[in-house]
């Protein structure tokens, strides 16, 4: 994405705003020990952005801070939403990066007469990244992998270690139990490809989506109207109309129509986009049965094509 004010950034940072979503964020994909002791109570979103310049047009984040051990501890949580399909190398760097940030902005705005005793703390800074790429992650989710020669180094690196959600990881199965019913349907929305999918999480997860709350709901339909739109859908007002009288009806019988439609409407999408691959291969000189499993298209209909090139 090329900024953060792209739809696909909107909708997810709507998610985590969410605080029962980023609650259950922490307590069903993070699954950390010290998640047993923090108060969601407490859980409070800081308004500031830590994005730095460098990153400003490929990032989004969002912070909170909550209160652990009986609020005993402060604890801040940075969740940087990784929006774009290339895995970036420099993930741990970025991540250094804002930690330091952080940190300092909170030192700065430290009261001065208490910063400088001896038992000045800084609160914990948990890194989070939630990946929703279409690629498989392959960076190391340390600082330490980063330094030259590292294994030689031991614990003489600065180092810490980023907690990754990657919404590939995820599936009907392993999102049963999930503490928000709104983070569980939107997880399985992310790993949709096309319209049909998306209404077939819809169809699927129909009866947590009559769960939702308001503002729940009102998130989940932006987000499914933002999706249908980057699809290409013809017909989102109809799908924001079906979901919008949810009470009204099962969600089924109004989206079927919609579903058959749009799954035709992608097989020709792709029969056309194998058509035109054929017709390169043909322009190349591959002969028919090269062209044939190229395009993925049957000897008859690439002999058509074929002849259609000759006239």
């Amino acid at each position: 994405m090329s900024s953060t004010n792209e739809p696909h950034d909107i909708r997810l940072k709507e998610l985590f705003w969410n605080k029962d979503a980023f609650f259950s964020l922490l307590k069903d994909c993070v699954r950390a020990e010290w998640v047993h002791s923090l108060d969601p109570e407490s859980l409070t979103r800081i308004k500031t952005s830590f994005i730095l310049q460098d990153f400003r047009k490929k990032e989004a984040d969002i912070v909170y801070e909550a209160t652990i051990n009986n609020g005993r501890q402060k604890v801040i949580f940075y969740l940087l939403l990784e929006l774009q399909s290339r895995v970036d190398y420099r993930m741990p760097y970025r991540l250094l990066l804002y930690v330091t940030e952080i940190l300092r902005h909170y030192y700065n705005n430290a009261d001065t007469k208490v910063r400088k005793r001896k038992d000045f703390k800084f609160p914990a800074v948990v890194p989070i990244v939630f990946f929703s790429g279409n690629r498989k992650w392959t960076v190391p989710t340390n600082l330490r992998e980063m330094f030259d020669g590292y294994k030689g180094f031991g614990d003489s690196l600065l180092n810490f270690n980023f907690a990754l959600v990657d919404v590939k990881g995820y599936d009907d199965e392993s999102i049963k139990g999930f503490h928000s019913k709104l983070l569980k349907v939107m997880m399985m929305l992310e790993r949709s490809e096309n319209l049909p999918e998306v209404l077939d999480v819809i169809r699927k997860y129909e009866n947590d989506i009559e769960l939702l709350g308001e503002e729940e709901f009102r998130i989940f339909v932006a987000a499914v109207d933002i999706m249908s739109r980057l699809f290409g859908a013809d017909e989102t007002d109809m799908i924001s109309n079906a979901l919008e009288i949810k009470t009204a009806e099962r969600v089924t019988g109004m989206l079927s129509n919609l579903i058959a439609n749009e799954k035709k409407r992608v097989r020709e999408i792709r029969k056309q986009e194998r058509i035109e691959t054929a017709k390169r291969l043909l322009k190349m000189g591959l002969t028919i049965e090269q062209v044939s499993e190229g395009a993925d298209l049957a000897i008859e209909d690439v002999e058509k094509i074929k002849n259609s090139l000759a006239q």
